[in-house]
């Protein structure tokens, strides 16, 4: 074990001095002379490293050692935004003024999250032509003042997100970039970012950005040659990375772009501080083919689709509906064109070919669909049941993200590090993990929480519960159950569902009964954003809160406010998905047991996260009840079991 690793760690070194109740944590040392094993060797290395084992400082401080000795970058993708910040305005800054060291770290954001100050000043002058109505107006100006006062102009810094159509007049983008002939590039918020980049060691930046700097062209890339590359947050990594490899075609991104371009009702719209009365003529006939062939795609949809509930549609074949849209696409793209060669200046030439290129990548995503010109991707639609945004869209996903990132971002022989409290199955293997995202050769390492789960966790198991698949019975039975568990700790519970449609049942069975013994109830889907419910969440006491998906991972509540997780149902993942159908084809052409190999470890990996909501720090302490009986019941429910520290289980009927 290095001299310096040990040294920062002990209970006498810098970490200790600059922190109150410092205790030494054995499981962090060794994850961070592991890491800095695998730096040193450009080596790949997988590290599940439970809660509280403090991942952050582990890869941190040998990170910043290798860097800055060597004068070389790295970058480090996280999956959410709190940690990213958590990382960027905390963590880094305490081991800087602890160490006295500078770190050299940068944010990383993309290009549209900074303000334009030529765009801005451009709008100035048109916004009676570009806003359609008071509250935009007032958006604008709300921005413009703004602008005088930030230092860095990023979305980040905004007190309230704007409009995003306000944003998009005003936000940096590479198509209407001057460049050094721009009046303001000494002003320039992005450029100063860009020059920030440029004197670093290592920057933070979240996987979306990380995947989609990827799947674009080199010389547009945000992100310059780095040597050494740490995924926090890991297991999310072949969601993202799917999403942003993949395409989409909307009738929502087809009309808000249109809505940018002219509004004839209103007389509102870019085409009007231009005067091209052409285009604003396609912009008309690009509406008027997109409603009839969206009305065909949903035609097709519920036609075809297998249930009522269903929200997507496997396509199969190419071509499915005819495309009357593509050609009226390319018209409007042409005339523009013809616009831009007779620009009044070189600021509207730009603008007009931002928008071209908009045009042309919608079109480009509808013929990849159409067409399923692309090998080894599966094709769906989605119709939203939203009853307030009607959003159809046509899509494309790579089935299995492993192949492309194990020839392409893998291969290289450089140090990287995969890291989470998520990441291995059932026995402490690796395998599935590696297998889906594209890892061939790597050093493994688990290390398990420093939490005492024995005396802070009770684990409750219903032994009797209907089958899930009869639906009704199962939703009354829970409706029973979450009274019995939510009374018991007296609110701060998260109710964890698999399945809109399961927890809107359960919901309504309870919404009133929860009301009148005085819980604050909170459901996903009720109007509230996911960090606005947890605010409420964390400063009322008693609160109750009902969630999907998102819920399940990446929240950090820590003390009394959260002491109670009540998982509804195993996670096992919808099975009628285009996506989750496609992957346990692909398995079972190859001859192995899909269940075995896909949806259990993706139902296990999902469990650990929703188990791990609980506790987060060594005061924690509260309950955890699983209301599915399979766990139990079936042989497989030992896999779920098995993934989770040892901890007081009760199981009753």
């Amino acid at each position: 074990m290095s001299d310096y690793i040990t040294e920062v760690f002990s209970q006498s070194g810098p970490i200790s001095k600059a922190m109150p109740n410092y205790e030494v944590r054995h499981e962090q040392i060794e994850m961070a002379e592991a890491v800095r094993s695998a730096l040193c060797n450009s080596e790949k290395i997988v590290v599940e490293a439970g809660t509280g084992v403090g991942k952050s400082f582990s890869y941190l401080i040998p990170l910043a050692q290798y860097v800055l000795e060597r004068e070389s970058l790295a970058i480090i993708s996280t999956n959410t935004i709190s940690l990213q910040e958590q990382i960027i305005h905390k963590d880094i800054p305490f081991l800087e003024d602890a160490l006295n060291k500078d770190f050299k770290a940068v944010l990383v954001k993309g290009r549209n999250n900074y303000l334009c100050l030529r765009r801005v000043d451009r709008s100035k002058s048109k916004q009676k032509d570009l806003f359609y109505d008071e509250f935009e107006i007032r958006e604008f100006a709300r921005i413009v003042a703004w602008s005088y006062r930030t230092l860095d102009g990023s979305l980040y810094d905004l007190d309230q997100e704007p409009d995003p159509k306000v944003w998009d007049m005003v936000s940096a983008n590479t198509e209407s970039c001057l460049g050094k002939k721009c009046p303001y590039l000494k002003q320039c918020f992005f450029q100063k970012a860009r020059e920030k980049i440029r004197d670093a060691r290592i920057l933070v930046v979240n996987h979306h950005l990380f995947f989609s700097n990827l799947a674009i062209e080199e010389e547009k890339s945000m992100l310059p040659e780095y040597d050494a590359l740490v995924f926090d947050e890991a297991h999310s990594i072949e969601n993202v990375a799917t999403e942003h490899l993949g395409a989409i075609f909307s009738n929502s991104a087809v009309r808000y772009l249109m809505e940018l371009l002219f509004n004839p009702k209103k007389q509102k719209g870019f085409l009007l501080t231009i005067g091209d009365q052409d285009s604003m003529e396609w912009v008309e006939l690009v509406r008027k083919k997109s409603d009839r062939f969206f009305g065909h795609i949903k035609e097709y949809f519920e036609e075809n689709r297998l249930h009522q509930d269903s929200d997507s549609l496997r396509i199969r074949r190419p071509d499915f509906v005819y495309n009357e849209l593509g050609e009226s696409l390319s018209g409007l793209s042409e005339s523009l064109a013809g616009a831009k060669k007779n620009a009044r200046n070189k600021e509207d030439e730009l603008e007009i070919g931002s928008y071209v290129k908009k045009i042309n990548a919608l079109k480009d995503s509808l013929e990849v669909v159409l067409n399923q010109s692309l090998e080894n991707y599966v094709y769906w639609i989605e119709c939203s049941k939203n009853k307030y945004a009607k959003k159809i869209s046509i899509n494309a996903a790579p089935i299995n993200i492993g192949n492309i990132l194990k020839d392409g971002l893998f291969s290289m022989h450089k140090a990287m590090i995969f890291t989470s409290a998520t990441l291995s199955v059932g026995d402490g293997s690796f395998r599935y993990f590696k297998e889906r995202v594209g890892i061939d050769d790597s050093k493994e390492l688990t290390l398990g929480s420093p939490f005492d789960y024995k005396n802070q966790v009770r684990l409750y198991i219903s032994r009797d519960m209907p089958r899930p698949e009869r639906v009704s019975e199962y939703a009354l039975a829970l409706s029973e159950k979450i009274k019995k568990f939510v009374e018991l700790t007296n609110g701060g519970a998260f109710v964890l569902f698999t399945s809109y449609s399961l927890m809107n049942i359960v919901y309504e069975e309870l919404e009133n009964y929860l009301n009148e013994r005085g819980f604050n109830v909170l459901k996903q889907g009720n109007g509230l954003g996911r960090s606005k419910m947890l605010s409420q969440f964390r400063s009322r006491e008693g609160s109750v809160l009902f969630g999907v998906d998102s819920f399940w991972q990446g929240i950090d509540v820590q003390g009394s406010a959260l002491s109670n997780v009540i998982i509804t149902k195993l996670p096992f993942a919808v099975p009628d998905s285009p996506i989750i159908e496609a992957r346990i084809e692909e398995l079972q052409r190859k001859g192995k047991d899909a269940f075995l190999e896909y949806n259990l470890p993706e139902a296990v990996l999902r469990f650990k996260q929703g188990f791990g909501r609980l506790i987060r720090s060594k005061k924690d302490t509260g309950i955890i009840a699983i209301l599915d009986s399979r766990i139990i019941n079936k042989s497989y429910g030992r896999q779920f079991l098995n993934s989770i520290p040892e901890c007081e289980v009760i199981i009753e009927n």
